[in-house]
């Protein structure tokens, strides 16, 4: 009876020393994504702790900026700084220090690691119920990877805006120019819009598009205002009127919005972010089609605008 019980025994110790190999003294969880999104976007939303709640999966309790809970565990941002943001998860049983970092890709795409980790307990039975529990946290790091993946690569989530990059399909426009000390009004735009128009009817063109118009704020006392009209042939312009051309298929920035100055002229400048974002070089000035008629709808919240950008 000796022989069999020291047996079981032998067998015994050696599966306790084996846990020891097994399992390493450092239990980590490990979870990483690529993004197509900048790595400066990926600061923006995932590095400062701010930016968490907009595109956090749980639940977050707004009076403590640090705390948010997702399925039953518990993550306290710890710290962030410029490369990396710091977190610690309440397993209730297991607690871990984590630390997600986050480094640029191909271009406009980002890669971020997230990594937690602790010390294993030298009795084998903590030991073995902490790395099952590590290794279950590790797909709930999946999860909320995953989440934050579909939230950054959504333009309208980031800029506020759905941006596309299609093709021009303009290729002339008949344009004019004028100077003004205040912002030009309604009335000075259409008045430019209806004297290119009398050149176009003269010469038997036709309008392709709606109006173009572009506003450069050069100081607070000088406005420079473009006005163009795209037409299907090239025309001899008149007096302070010129033809313009633009690469027909060539690629173009665009987007659209619904609303006044101010919210076109934020929605350029988002759209100037996007293109500083992704390095993509401007190739002519951006200009907004004036798709509603200012004229005739006084409601500047109900005037549709869609903005361009041509771009290599």
């Amino acid at each position: 009876m000796k022989k069999p019980a020291l047996l079981v025994l032998g067998i015994l110790l050696l599966a306790f020393i084996s846990i020891y190999f097994i399992i390493p003294q450092n239990i980590t969880a490990t979870s990483t994504v690529t993004v197509d999104a900048t790595d400066g976007n990926v600061f923006k939303f995932l590095v400062k702790k701010e930016a968490w709640p907009k595109w956090w999966p749980g639940e977050h309790d707004p009076k403590d900026s640090d705390l948010f809970a997702y399925n039953g565990m518990m993550y306290t941002i710890k710290k962030d700084a410029n490369s990396y943001i710091e977190v610690n998860i309440n397993t209730t049983k297991v607690e871990l220090d984590s630390k997600i970092n986050y480094l640029a890709a191909d271009d406009g795409a980002t890669t971020i690691s997230w990594e937690a980790v602790k010390q294993s307990s030298l009795n084998p039975f903590e030991r073995i119920s902490e790395f099952v529990r590590i290794k279950a946290e590790q797909t709930d790091m999946d999860s909320i990877l995953s989440r934050f993946k579909q939230f950054i690569q959504k333009d309208s989530n980031v800029y506020g805006l759905g941006i596309k990059i299609n093709k021009v399909k303009d290729g002339i426009m008949l344009a004019t120019n004028a100077v003004t000390k205040t912002p030009p009004s309604v009335e000075m735009v259409y008045g430019m819009v209806a004297d290119l128009r009398k050149q176009i009817a003269a010469q038997n063109a036709t309008e392709t598009n709606k109006p173009m118009l572009n506003i450069n704020k050069v100081d607070d006392s000088e406005y420079h205002v473009m006005v163009a009209v795209p037409i299907n042939k090239e025309i001899k312009p008149g007096a302070n009127s010129v033809v313009n051309k633009m690469v027909v298929g060539g690629n173009i920035l665009t987007t659209e919005v619904k609303g006044g100055r101010n919210t076109i002229d934020n929605a350029m400048g988002q759209l100037q972010n996007f293109r500083k974002d992704y390095k993509l070089t401007g190739v002519a000035m951006p200009f907004e089609l004036m798709i509603t008629d200012r004229t005739m709808e006084k409601d500047t919240s109900k005037w549709v605008t869609q903005l361009y950008w041509p771009i290599l």
